[in-house]
């Protein structure tokens, strides 16, 4: 599903002459095998924690639910494998006496795991638990495994892991190479042409021949005066981790599936679109938009474990009530040229524009939208029914952004159903406000499908 996206990404970016300039040509193995300097999306996660000691933020939980005949102690050995096929997850991080941050890559790293019997009530108690106990990432495995038998037919396990190896397509990976690990314990992984550290080092070796044509466009694209922000005008700063959560089922989901046929766009290009109508009923003529793109474009990257993503800003002309069509129509046009220099690190941009306090919330844009299409089943492992939920702990979803809006888009056609998580600081916002965005989002989507806004 992840390479059908890509695959039309390509396509959308050919069309419209913006390749790109990111070449195609393979990554080298690095020269050392235990060190590796920080890929951009690590350094962005590192500075963090080294701002914020103790923080959770960047703690992800997954709780899974296998039904059927599962072996525990089967499916912790799985995870053992696949933890000795990936080196991000043997991985430690480290700031040298000079400041410079590196990732130390270990030949093992144990890594935190229990298998008890439990009820499911005291199973997910124990797993929200391990999710809001900081990682000390210079020292502990960037993950964590619980395992529960809580039926005679019934397992659930908790994966705790960092957000510094984690990004969309991440779980995607990890499900596929733990159900193989699962079923076919005596059958060896296949061979990764690179390893996450391997591009990690060429990025690095990349960025000063990519760097200025992208910085060119980004700078003018966001220069000021810039959209002011929508969402956080009222005098609230978000500048704590604290947060609560709303999740919400899209009564128009099939409305937006009309509207982008009907403007020949991707669901996410016009979810984007109604999004920014809703900011632009304050009465701004533009409002920016953040995003979170993968960079997994290299030969090998598609099979990594590991965080390759990286925040675009989007800056969409709303006006006062634009029309639909010519609303969505730029907004797939910023999209597409945003996508083709995508590779330049964010923080990049930032420092070009003034610079980002790493204990502050985003200067450019105050929501943060990420659209997760297909999604996955989560490993299915034989004799076994799947099921599996984000935990929530407590905490800002992507640190100090006000709202972290992720979509899960279920199924397909007349059967597919779309999720929003709505992940928002608690002094930016309180619950009854997102709500009310979510439901106005709702009414957007269903009123640009009958092009009556």
């Amino acid at each position: 599903m992840i390479a059908d996206r890509r695959a039309l990404l390509r396509e959308r970016l050919a069309s419209a002459g913006l390749r790109g300039t990111t070449d195609v040509q393979g990554v080298p193995r690095r020269g050392t095998p235990e060190r590796a300097r920080l890929s951009f999306a690590q350094a962005h996660t590192w500075r963090y924690e080294r701002a914020h000691p103790g923080s959770v933020s960047n703690n992800l939980g997954l709780l899974l639910t296998f039904t059927g005949e599962v072996d525990e102690n089967a499916l912790v050995a799985a995870m053992t494998r696949v933890v000795q096929h990936h080196e991000i997850l043997r991985t430690t991080y480290h700031t040298g006496p000079d400041d410079d941050s590196f990732q130390r890559i270990h030949p093992t790293l144990p890594f935190p795991c229990t298998v008890t019997r439990a009820s499911a009530d005291d199973a997910v108690a124990a797993a929200q638990s391990a999710l809001c106990a900081p990682f000390n990432l210079e020292s502990d495995a960037p993950l964590r495994l619980l395992v529960f038998r809580t039926q005679a037919d019934q397992v659930m396990a908790a994966i705790i892991v960092h957000h510094i190896l984690w990004d969309g397509a991440t779980f995607d990976v990890l499900s596929k190479e733990l159900e193989q690990a699962y079923a076919q314990p005596s059958v060896a992984l296949p061979d990764l042409p690179i390893q996450y550290a391997d591009l990690a080092e060429w990025q690095r070796d990349q960025h000063a021949r990519i760097r200025d044509g992208h910085l060119a466009y980004w700078t003018g694209r966001l220069a000021a005066p810039r959209p002011p922000h929508t969402l956080s005008s009222a005098g609230k700063a978000a500048v704590s981790e604290s947060a609560g959560r709303v999740d919400y089922r899209l009564t128009a989901a099939a409305a937006l599936a009309q509207l982008a046929a009907r403007n020949k766009v991707t669901p996410f290009v016009a979810f984007l679109a109604c999004w920014a109508a809703v900011l632009g009923r304050e009465g701004v003529a533009e409002v920016t938009v953040g995003t979170t793109v993968l960079t997994r474009d290299q030969p090998g990257a598609d099979g990594l474990i590991g965080n390759l993503a990286n925040h675009i800003v989007l800056r969409l002309p709303v006006g006062v009530a634009p029309e639909s069509t010519a609303l969505v129509a730029a907004t797939a046009r910023e999209f597409d040229a945003a996508l083709a220099h995508r590779d330049l690190p964010f923080e990049d941009i930032t420092d070009a524009l003034g610079g980002q306090d790493v204990g502050a919330p985003p200067t450019l844009f105050d929501s943060l939208v990420i659209f997760i299409p297909g999604g996955t089943d989560g490993p299915r492992l034989p004799g076994a029914r799947t099921r599996w939920r984000r935990l929530h702990n407590g905490a800002t979803q992507f640190p100090l952004v006000p709202l972290g809006i992720e979509v899960f888009v279920r199924g397909r056609g007349a059967e597919a159903v779309i999720d929003v998580e709505a992940t928002y600081a608690r002094n930016a916002f309180d619950i009854k406000t997102i709500n009310e965005l979510l439901a106005r989002l709702d009414r957007t989507i269903h009123d640009a499908a009958r092009e009556v806004w």
